[in-house]
């Protein structure tokens, strides 16, 4: 059944979603559970056959397998629930979402991982090279801080979780030369592997999200219904990554932990880009998606959050000019103009009041109770 449900997962969602699967502790509580209650039973029949235990032991062994059954009861009746979901596109949809907020709220508690904010342009003048090829997964910025005090320096971080390296790609500078050992500590620092996680990486939710969405609008599945779960899904997430952001702007300086460490910001505009990117590409050619997409982006140029603004209006440009080179009339290309007007002001509301869907107060009280 696990196994099935992960492939439905790959299959009609994206493979990068199945890892939230794997790693779901209800999964991982049936299986410990079923293989915890065999072990037991061997041992126990073993013990038996072999006389090892008296009156007293028998009537203790049999306690503890009352136990053991009652406790696989309530195991089984809280799988038999959790099959009615496992693997459904739209939960798949909301965990992804789930996961994106968590790693958002992490990195907005800490916007530059607990180092200081990077000044522009910051390099030192000798480099730490990436030692692999692959995704940043973990940054270990206590060992950093050690390591810039006993050189007595400040490291500058030039890559954050989610970044493609290679071994021409620089990962941390200094002013103060650095012995082999030394770079091979400060490297060890940074965990580079196959793929990307969602743990620390917050624009990676939005690429899955995006992978969902151009997988669901593909001339083989054709299922609108889902693309537009996705925008709505992203609506509530950027406008979690803004209204937290707010309420947390005032204890981000009291994040500073490794005073001797700096990173750079997290690009907020590659937020929207990798989510709307692959809904304009393939969704905006349908005129019920195209419609979403401008009234979605037109609720968060509604936002007036400096990072989002021009990205906003690039991507409404983007989507308007993708949705002409496709075969709408001009009916329906008169509707997604009057959509995407919303998107060049703030106070523009316009067409957008009505049965959008997305409107800010729903989307944000929704996602505050993620």
């Amino acid at each position: 059944t696990m196994v099935g449900s992960f492939g439905a997962v790959s299959n009609s969602a994206t493979p990068r979603a199945s890892q939230l699967l794997i790693e779901d502790s209800t999964v991982q509580n049936t299986l410990a559970a079923f293989v915890g209650t065999f072990l037991h039973s061997v041992i126990a029949l073993i013990g038996l056959h072999a006389h090892l235990y008296g009156d007293g032991g028998r009537l203790v062994l049999f306690g503890f397998t009352l136990v053991i059954l009652v406790l696989v009861v309530v195991v089984l009746l809280r799988w038999i629930d959790y099959l009615s979901v496992l693997g459904r596109l739209g939960e798949t949809i909301r965990r992804v979402e789930a996961a994106t907020m968590a790693a958002m709220a992490q990195r907005l508690q800490k916007p530059f991982l607990g180092g200081q904010p990077q000044p522009p342009c910051a390099q030192g003048r000798h480099a730490v090279r990436a030692p692999a090829t692959g995704f940043v997964q973990h940054i270990s910025m206590d060992i950093l801080q050690a390591r810039a005090e006993a050189l007595g320096t400040t490291l500058h971080l030039h890559v954050l979780p989610g970044t493609f390296v290679e071994p021409s790609v620089v990962l941390a500078s200094c002013d103060v030369d650095l012995t082999v050992e030394e770079q091979q500590a400060i490297a060890d620092a940074v965990l580079i592997g196959a793929g990307r996680t969602f743990d620390h990486d917050p624009r990676f939710g939005m690429v899955v999200m995006g992978e969902i969405a151009a997988r669901a609008m593909s001339a083989s599945v054709n299922d609108p219904g889902t693309a537009l779960d996705v925008i709505a899904a992203a609506v509530r997430t950027l406008i979690f990554w803004v209204d937290t952001g707010r309420q947390t702007a005032a204890q981000q300086d009291a994040a500073v932990e490794f005073d001797r460490v700096t990173a750079p910001r997290l690009r907020e505009a590659g937020l929207l880009e990798d989510v709307w990117t692959p809904l304009v590409r393939y969704g905006a050619p349908a005129v019920e998606v195209g419609m979403a997409l401008q009234r979605a982006l037109a609720s968060l140029r509604r936002l007036d959050h400096p990072g989002f603004n021009a990205e906003v209006e690039d991507l409404s440009r983007y989507a308007l000019e993708k949705a002409s080179h496709s075969n709408l009339i001009d009916r329906e290309m008169a509707m997604l103009r009057r959509e995407s007007a919303a998107c060049g002001s703030s106070n523009s509301n316009g067409s957008n009041a009505e049965g959008t869907g997305y409107n800010h107060q729903h989307a944000a009280t929704h996602a505050s109770s993620q």
